[in-house]
């Protein structure tokens, strides 16, 4: 994901795109008043326009837009940019659609706390997908090495590296598959099932690769799952 650097002190910049002025502006003062630069578009033409010229950090556009949808938006934009799609109709083949493009689904009435939220989720994790980024983890990540295959709410997948607080996961795609915010992982070679929080997603032709913390659980639980990572070499 091409992530340009930003000077700090300077915000992120959002693209909204709707086709009806009311949302468009009560979007930019929304996005606004939470500290974040917003440019608008009320039309696809528009918006292919501004993604060119005004370079934002993360693209919000409504489903429908004329002739078009905002899910065109994604998949014809030319650099790879977070997006969040925002529909009033729940459709499961545009959400698929979406999902495979790595964008994020949302119905309308959206609240505004877990909007904000998706938007600080999906920029933070372009920051971290950006060439050069580098972080300061409070415990170190260990590289799995061997096949350590777990089940993502009974579907197969494989740790690619881990840590008390999260791990890093390969999972096949599949057909409209979407990966929940929140979900279970389990262990059958140890018996250890934890829940954790999505962090963040990429793709590629075949897999998902995604992120994700540690939630709050109980106390055998966690200490179940730092016997997992003390035990990789």
């Amino acid at each position: 994901m091409n992530v340009s650097v930003r000077p700090p002190g300077v915000p992120q910049k959002i693209l909204v795109v709707d086709d009806q002025p009311a949302i468009r502006s009560g979007m930019k003062a929304l996005l606004e008043h939470a500290g974040y630069r917003v440019v608008v578009a009320g039309s696809f033409a528009e918006a292919r326009f501004a993604l060119t010229e005004e370079a934002p950090d993360l693209l919000i556009s409504d489903v429908r837009l004329g002739e078009f949808n905002g899910i065109q938006l994604v998949a014809t934009t030319a650099r790879s940019i977070p997006s969040i799609i925002i529909t009033g109709f729940p459709d499961p083949v545009l959400e698929g659609e979406a999902h495979r493009l790595g964008a994020d689904f949302l119905i309308k009435p959206v609240e505004t706390a877990k909007l904000l939220a998706v938007i600080k989720r999906k920029l933070e994790v372009a920051v971290e997908q950006a060439p050069g980024f580098t972080s300061k983890r409070r415990w170190p990540r260990k590289s799995v090495t061997e096949h350590l295959n777990v089940r993502v709410d009974n579907a197969p997948a494989r740790i690619l590296d881990i840590s008390y607080g999260g791990l890093r996961l390969e999972l096949e795609r599949g057909e409209n598959r979407a990966i929940p915010p929140s979900f279970h992982i389990e262990l059958p070679q140890t018996g250890v099932s934890v829940a954790v929080d999505l962090v963040w997603t990429s793709r590629n032709d075949d897999h998902w690769l995604c992120g994700a913390s540690l939630a709050t659980g109980d106390e055998p639980t966690t200490r179940a799952w730092h016997a997992v990572v003390d035990g990789i070499a």
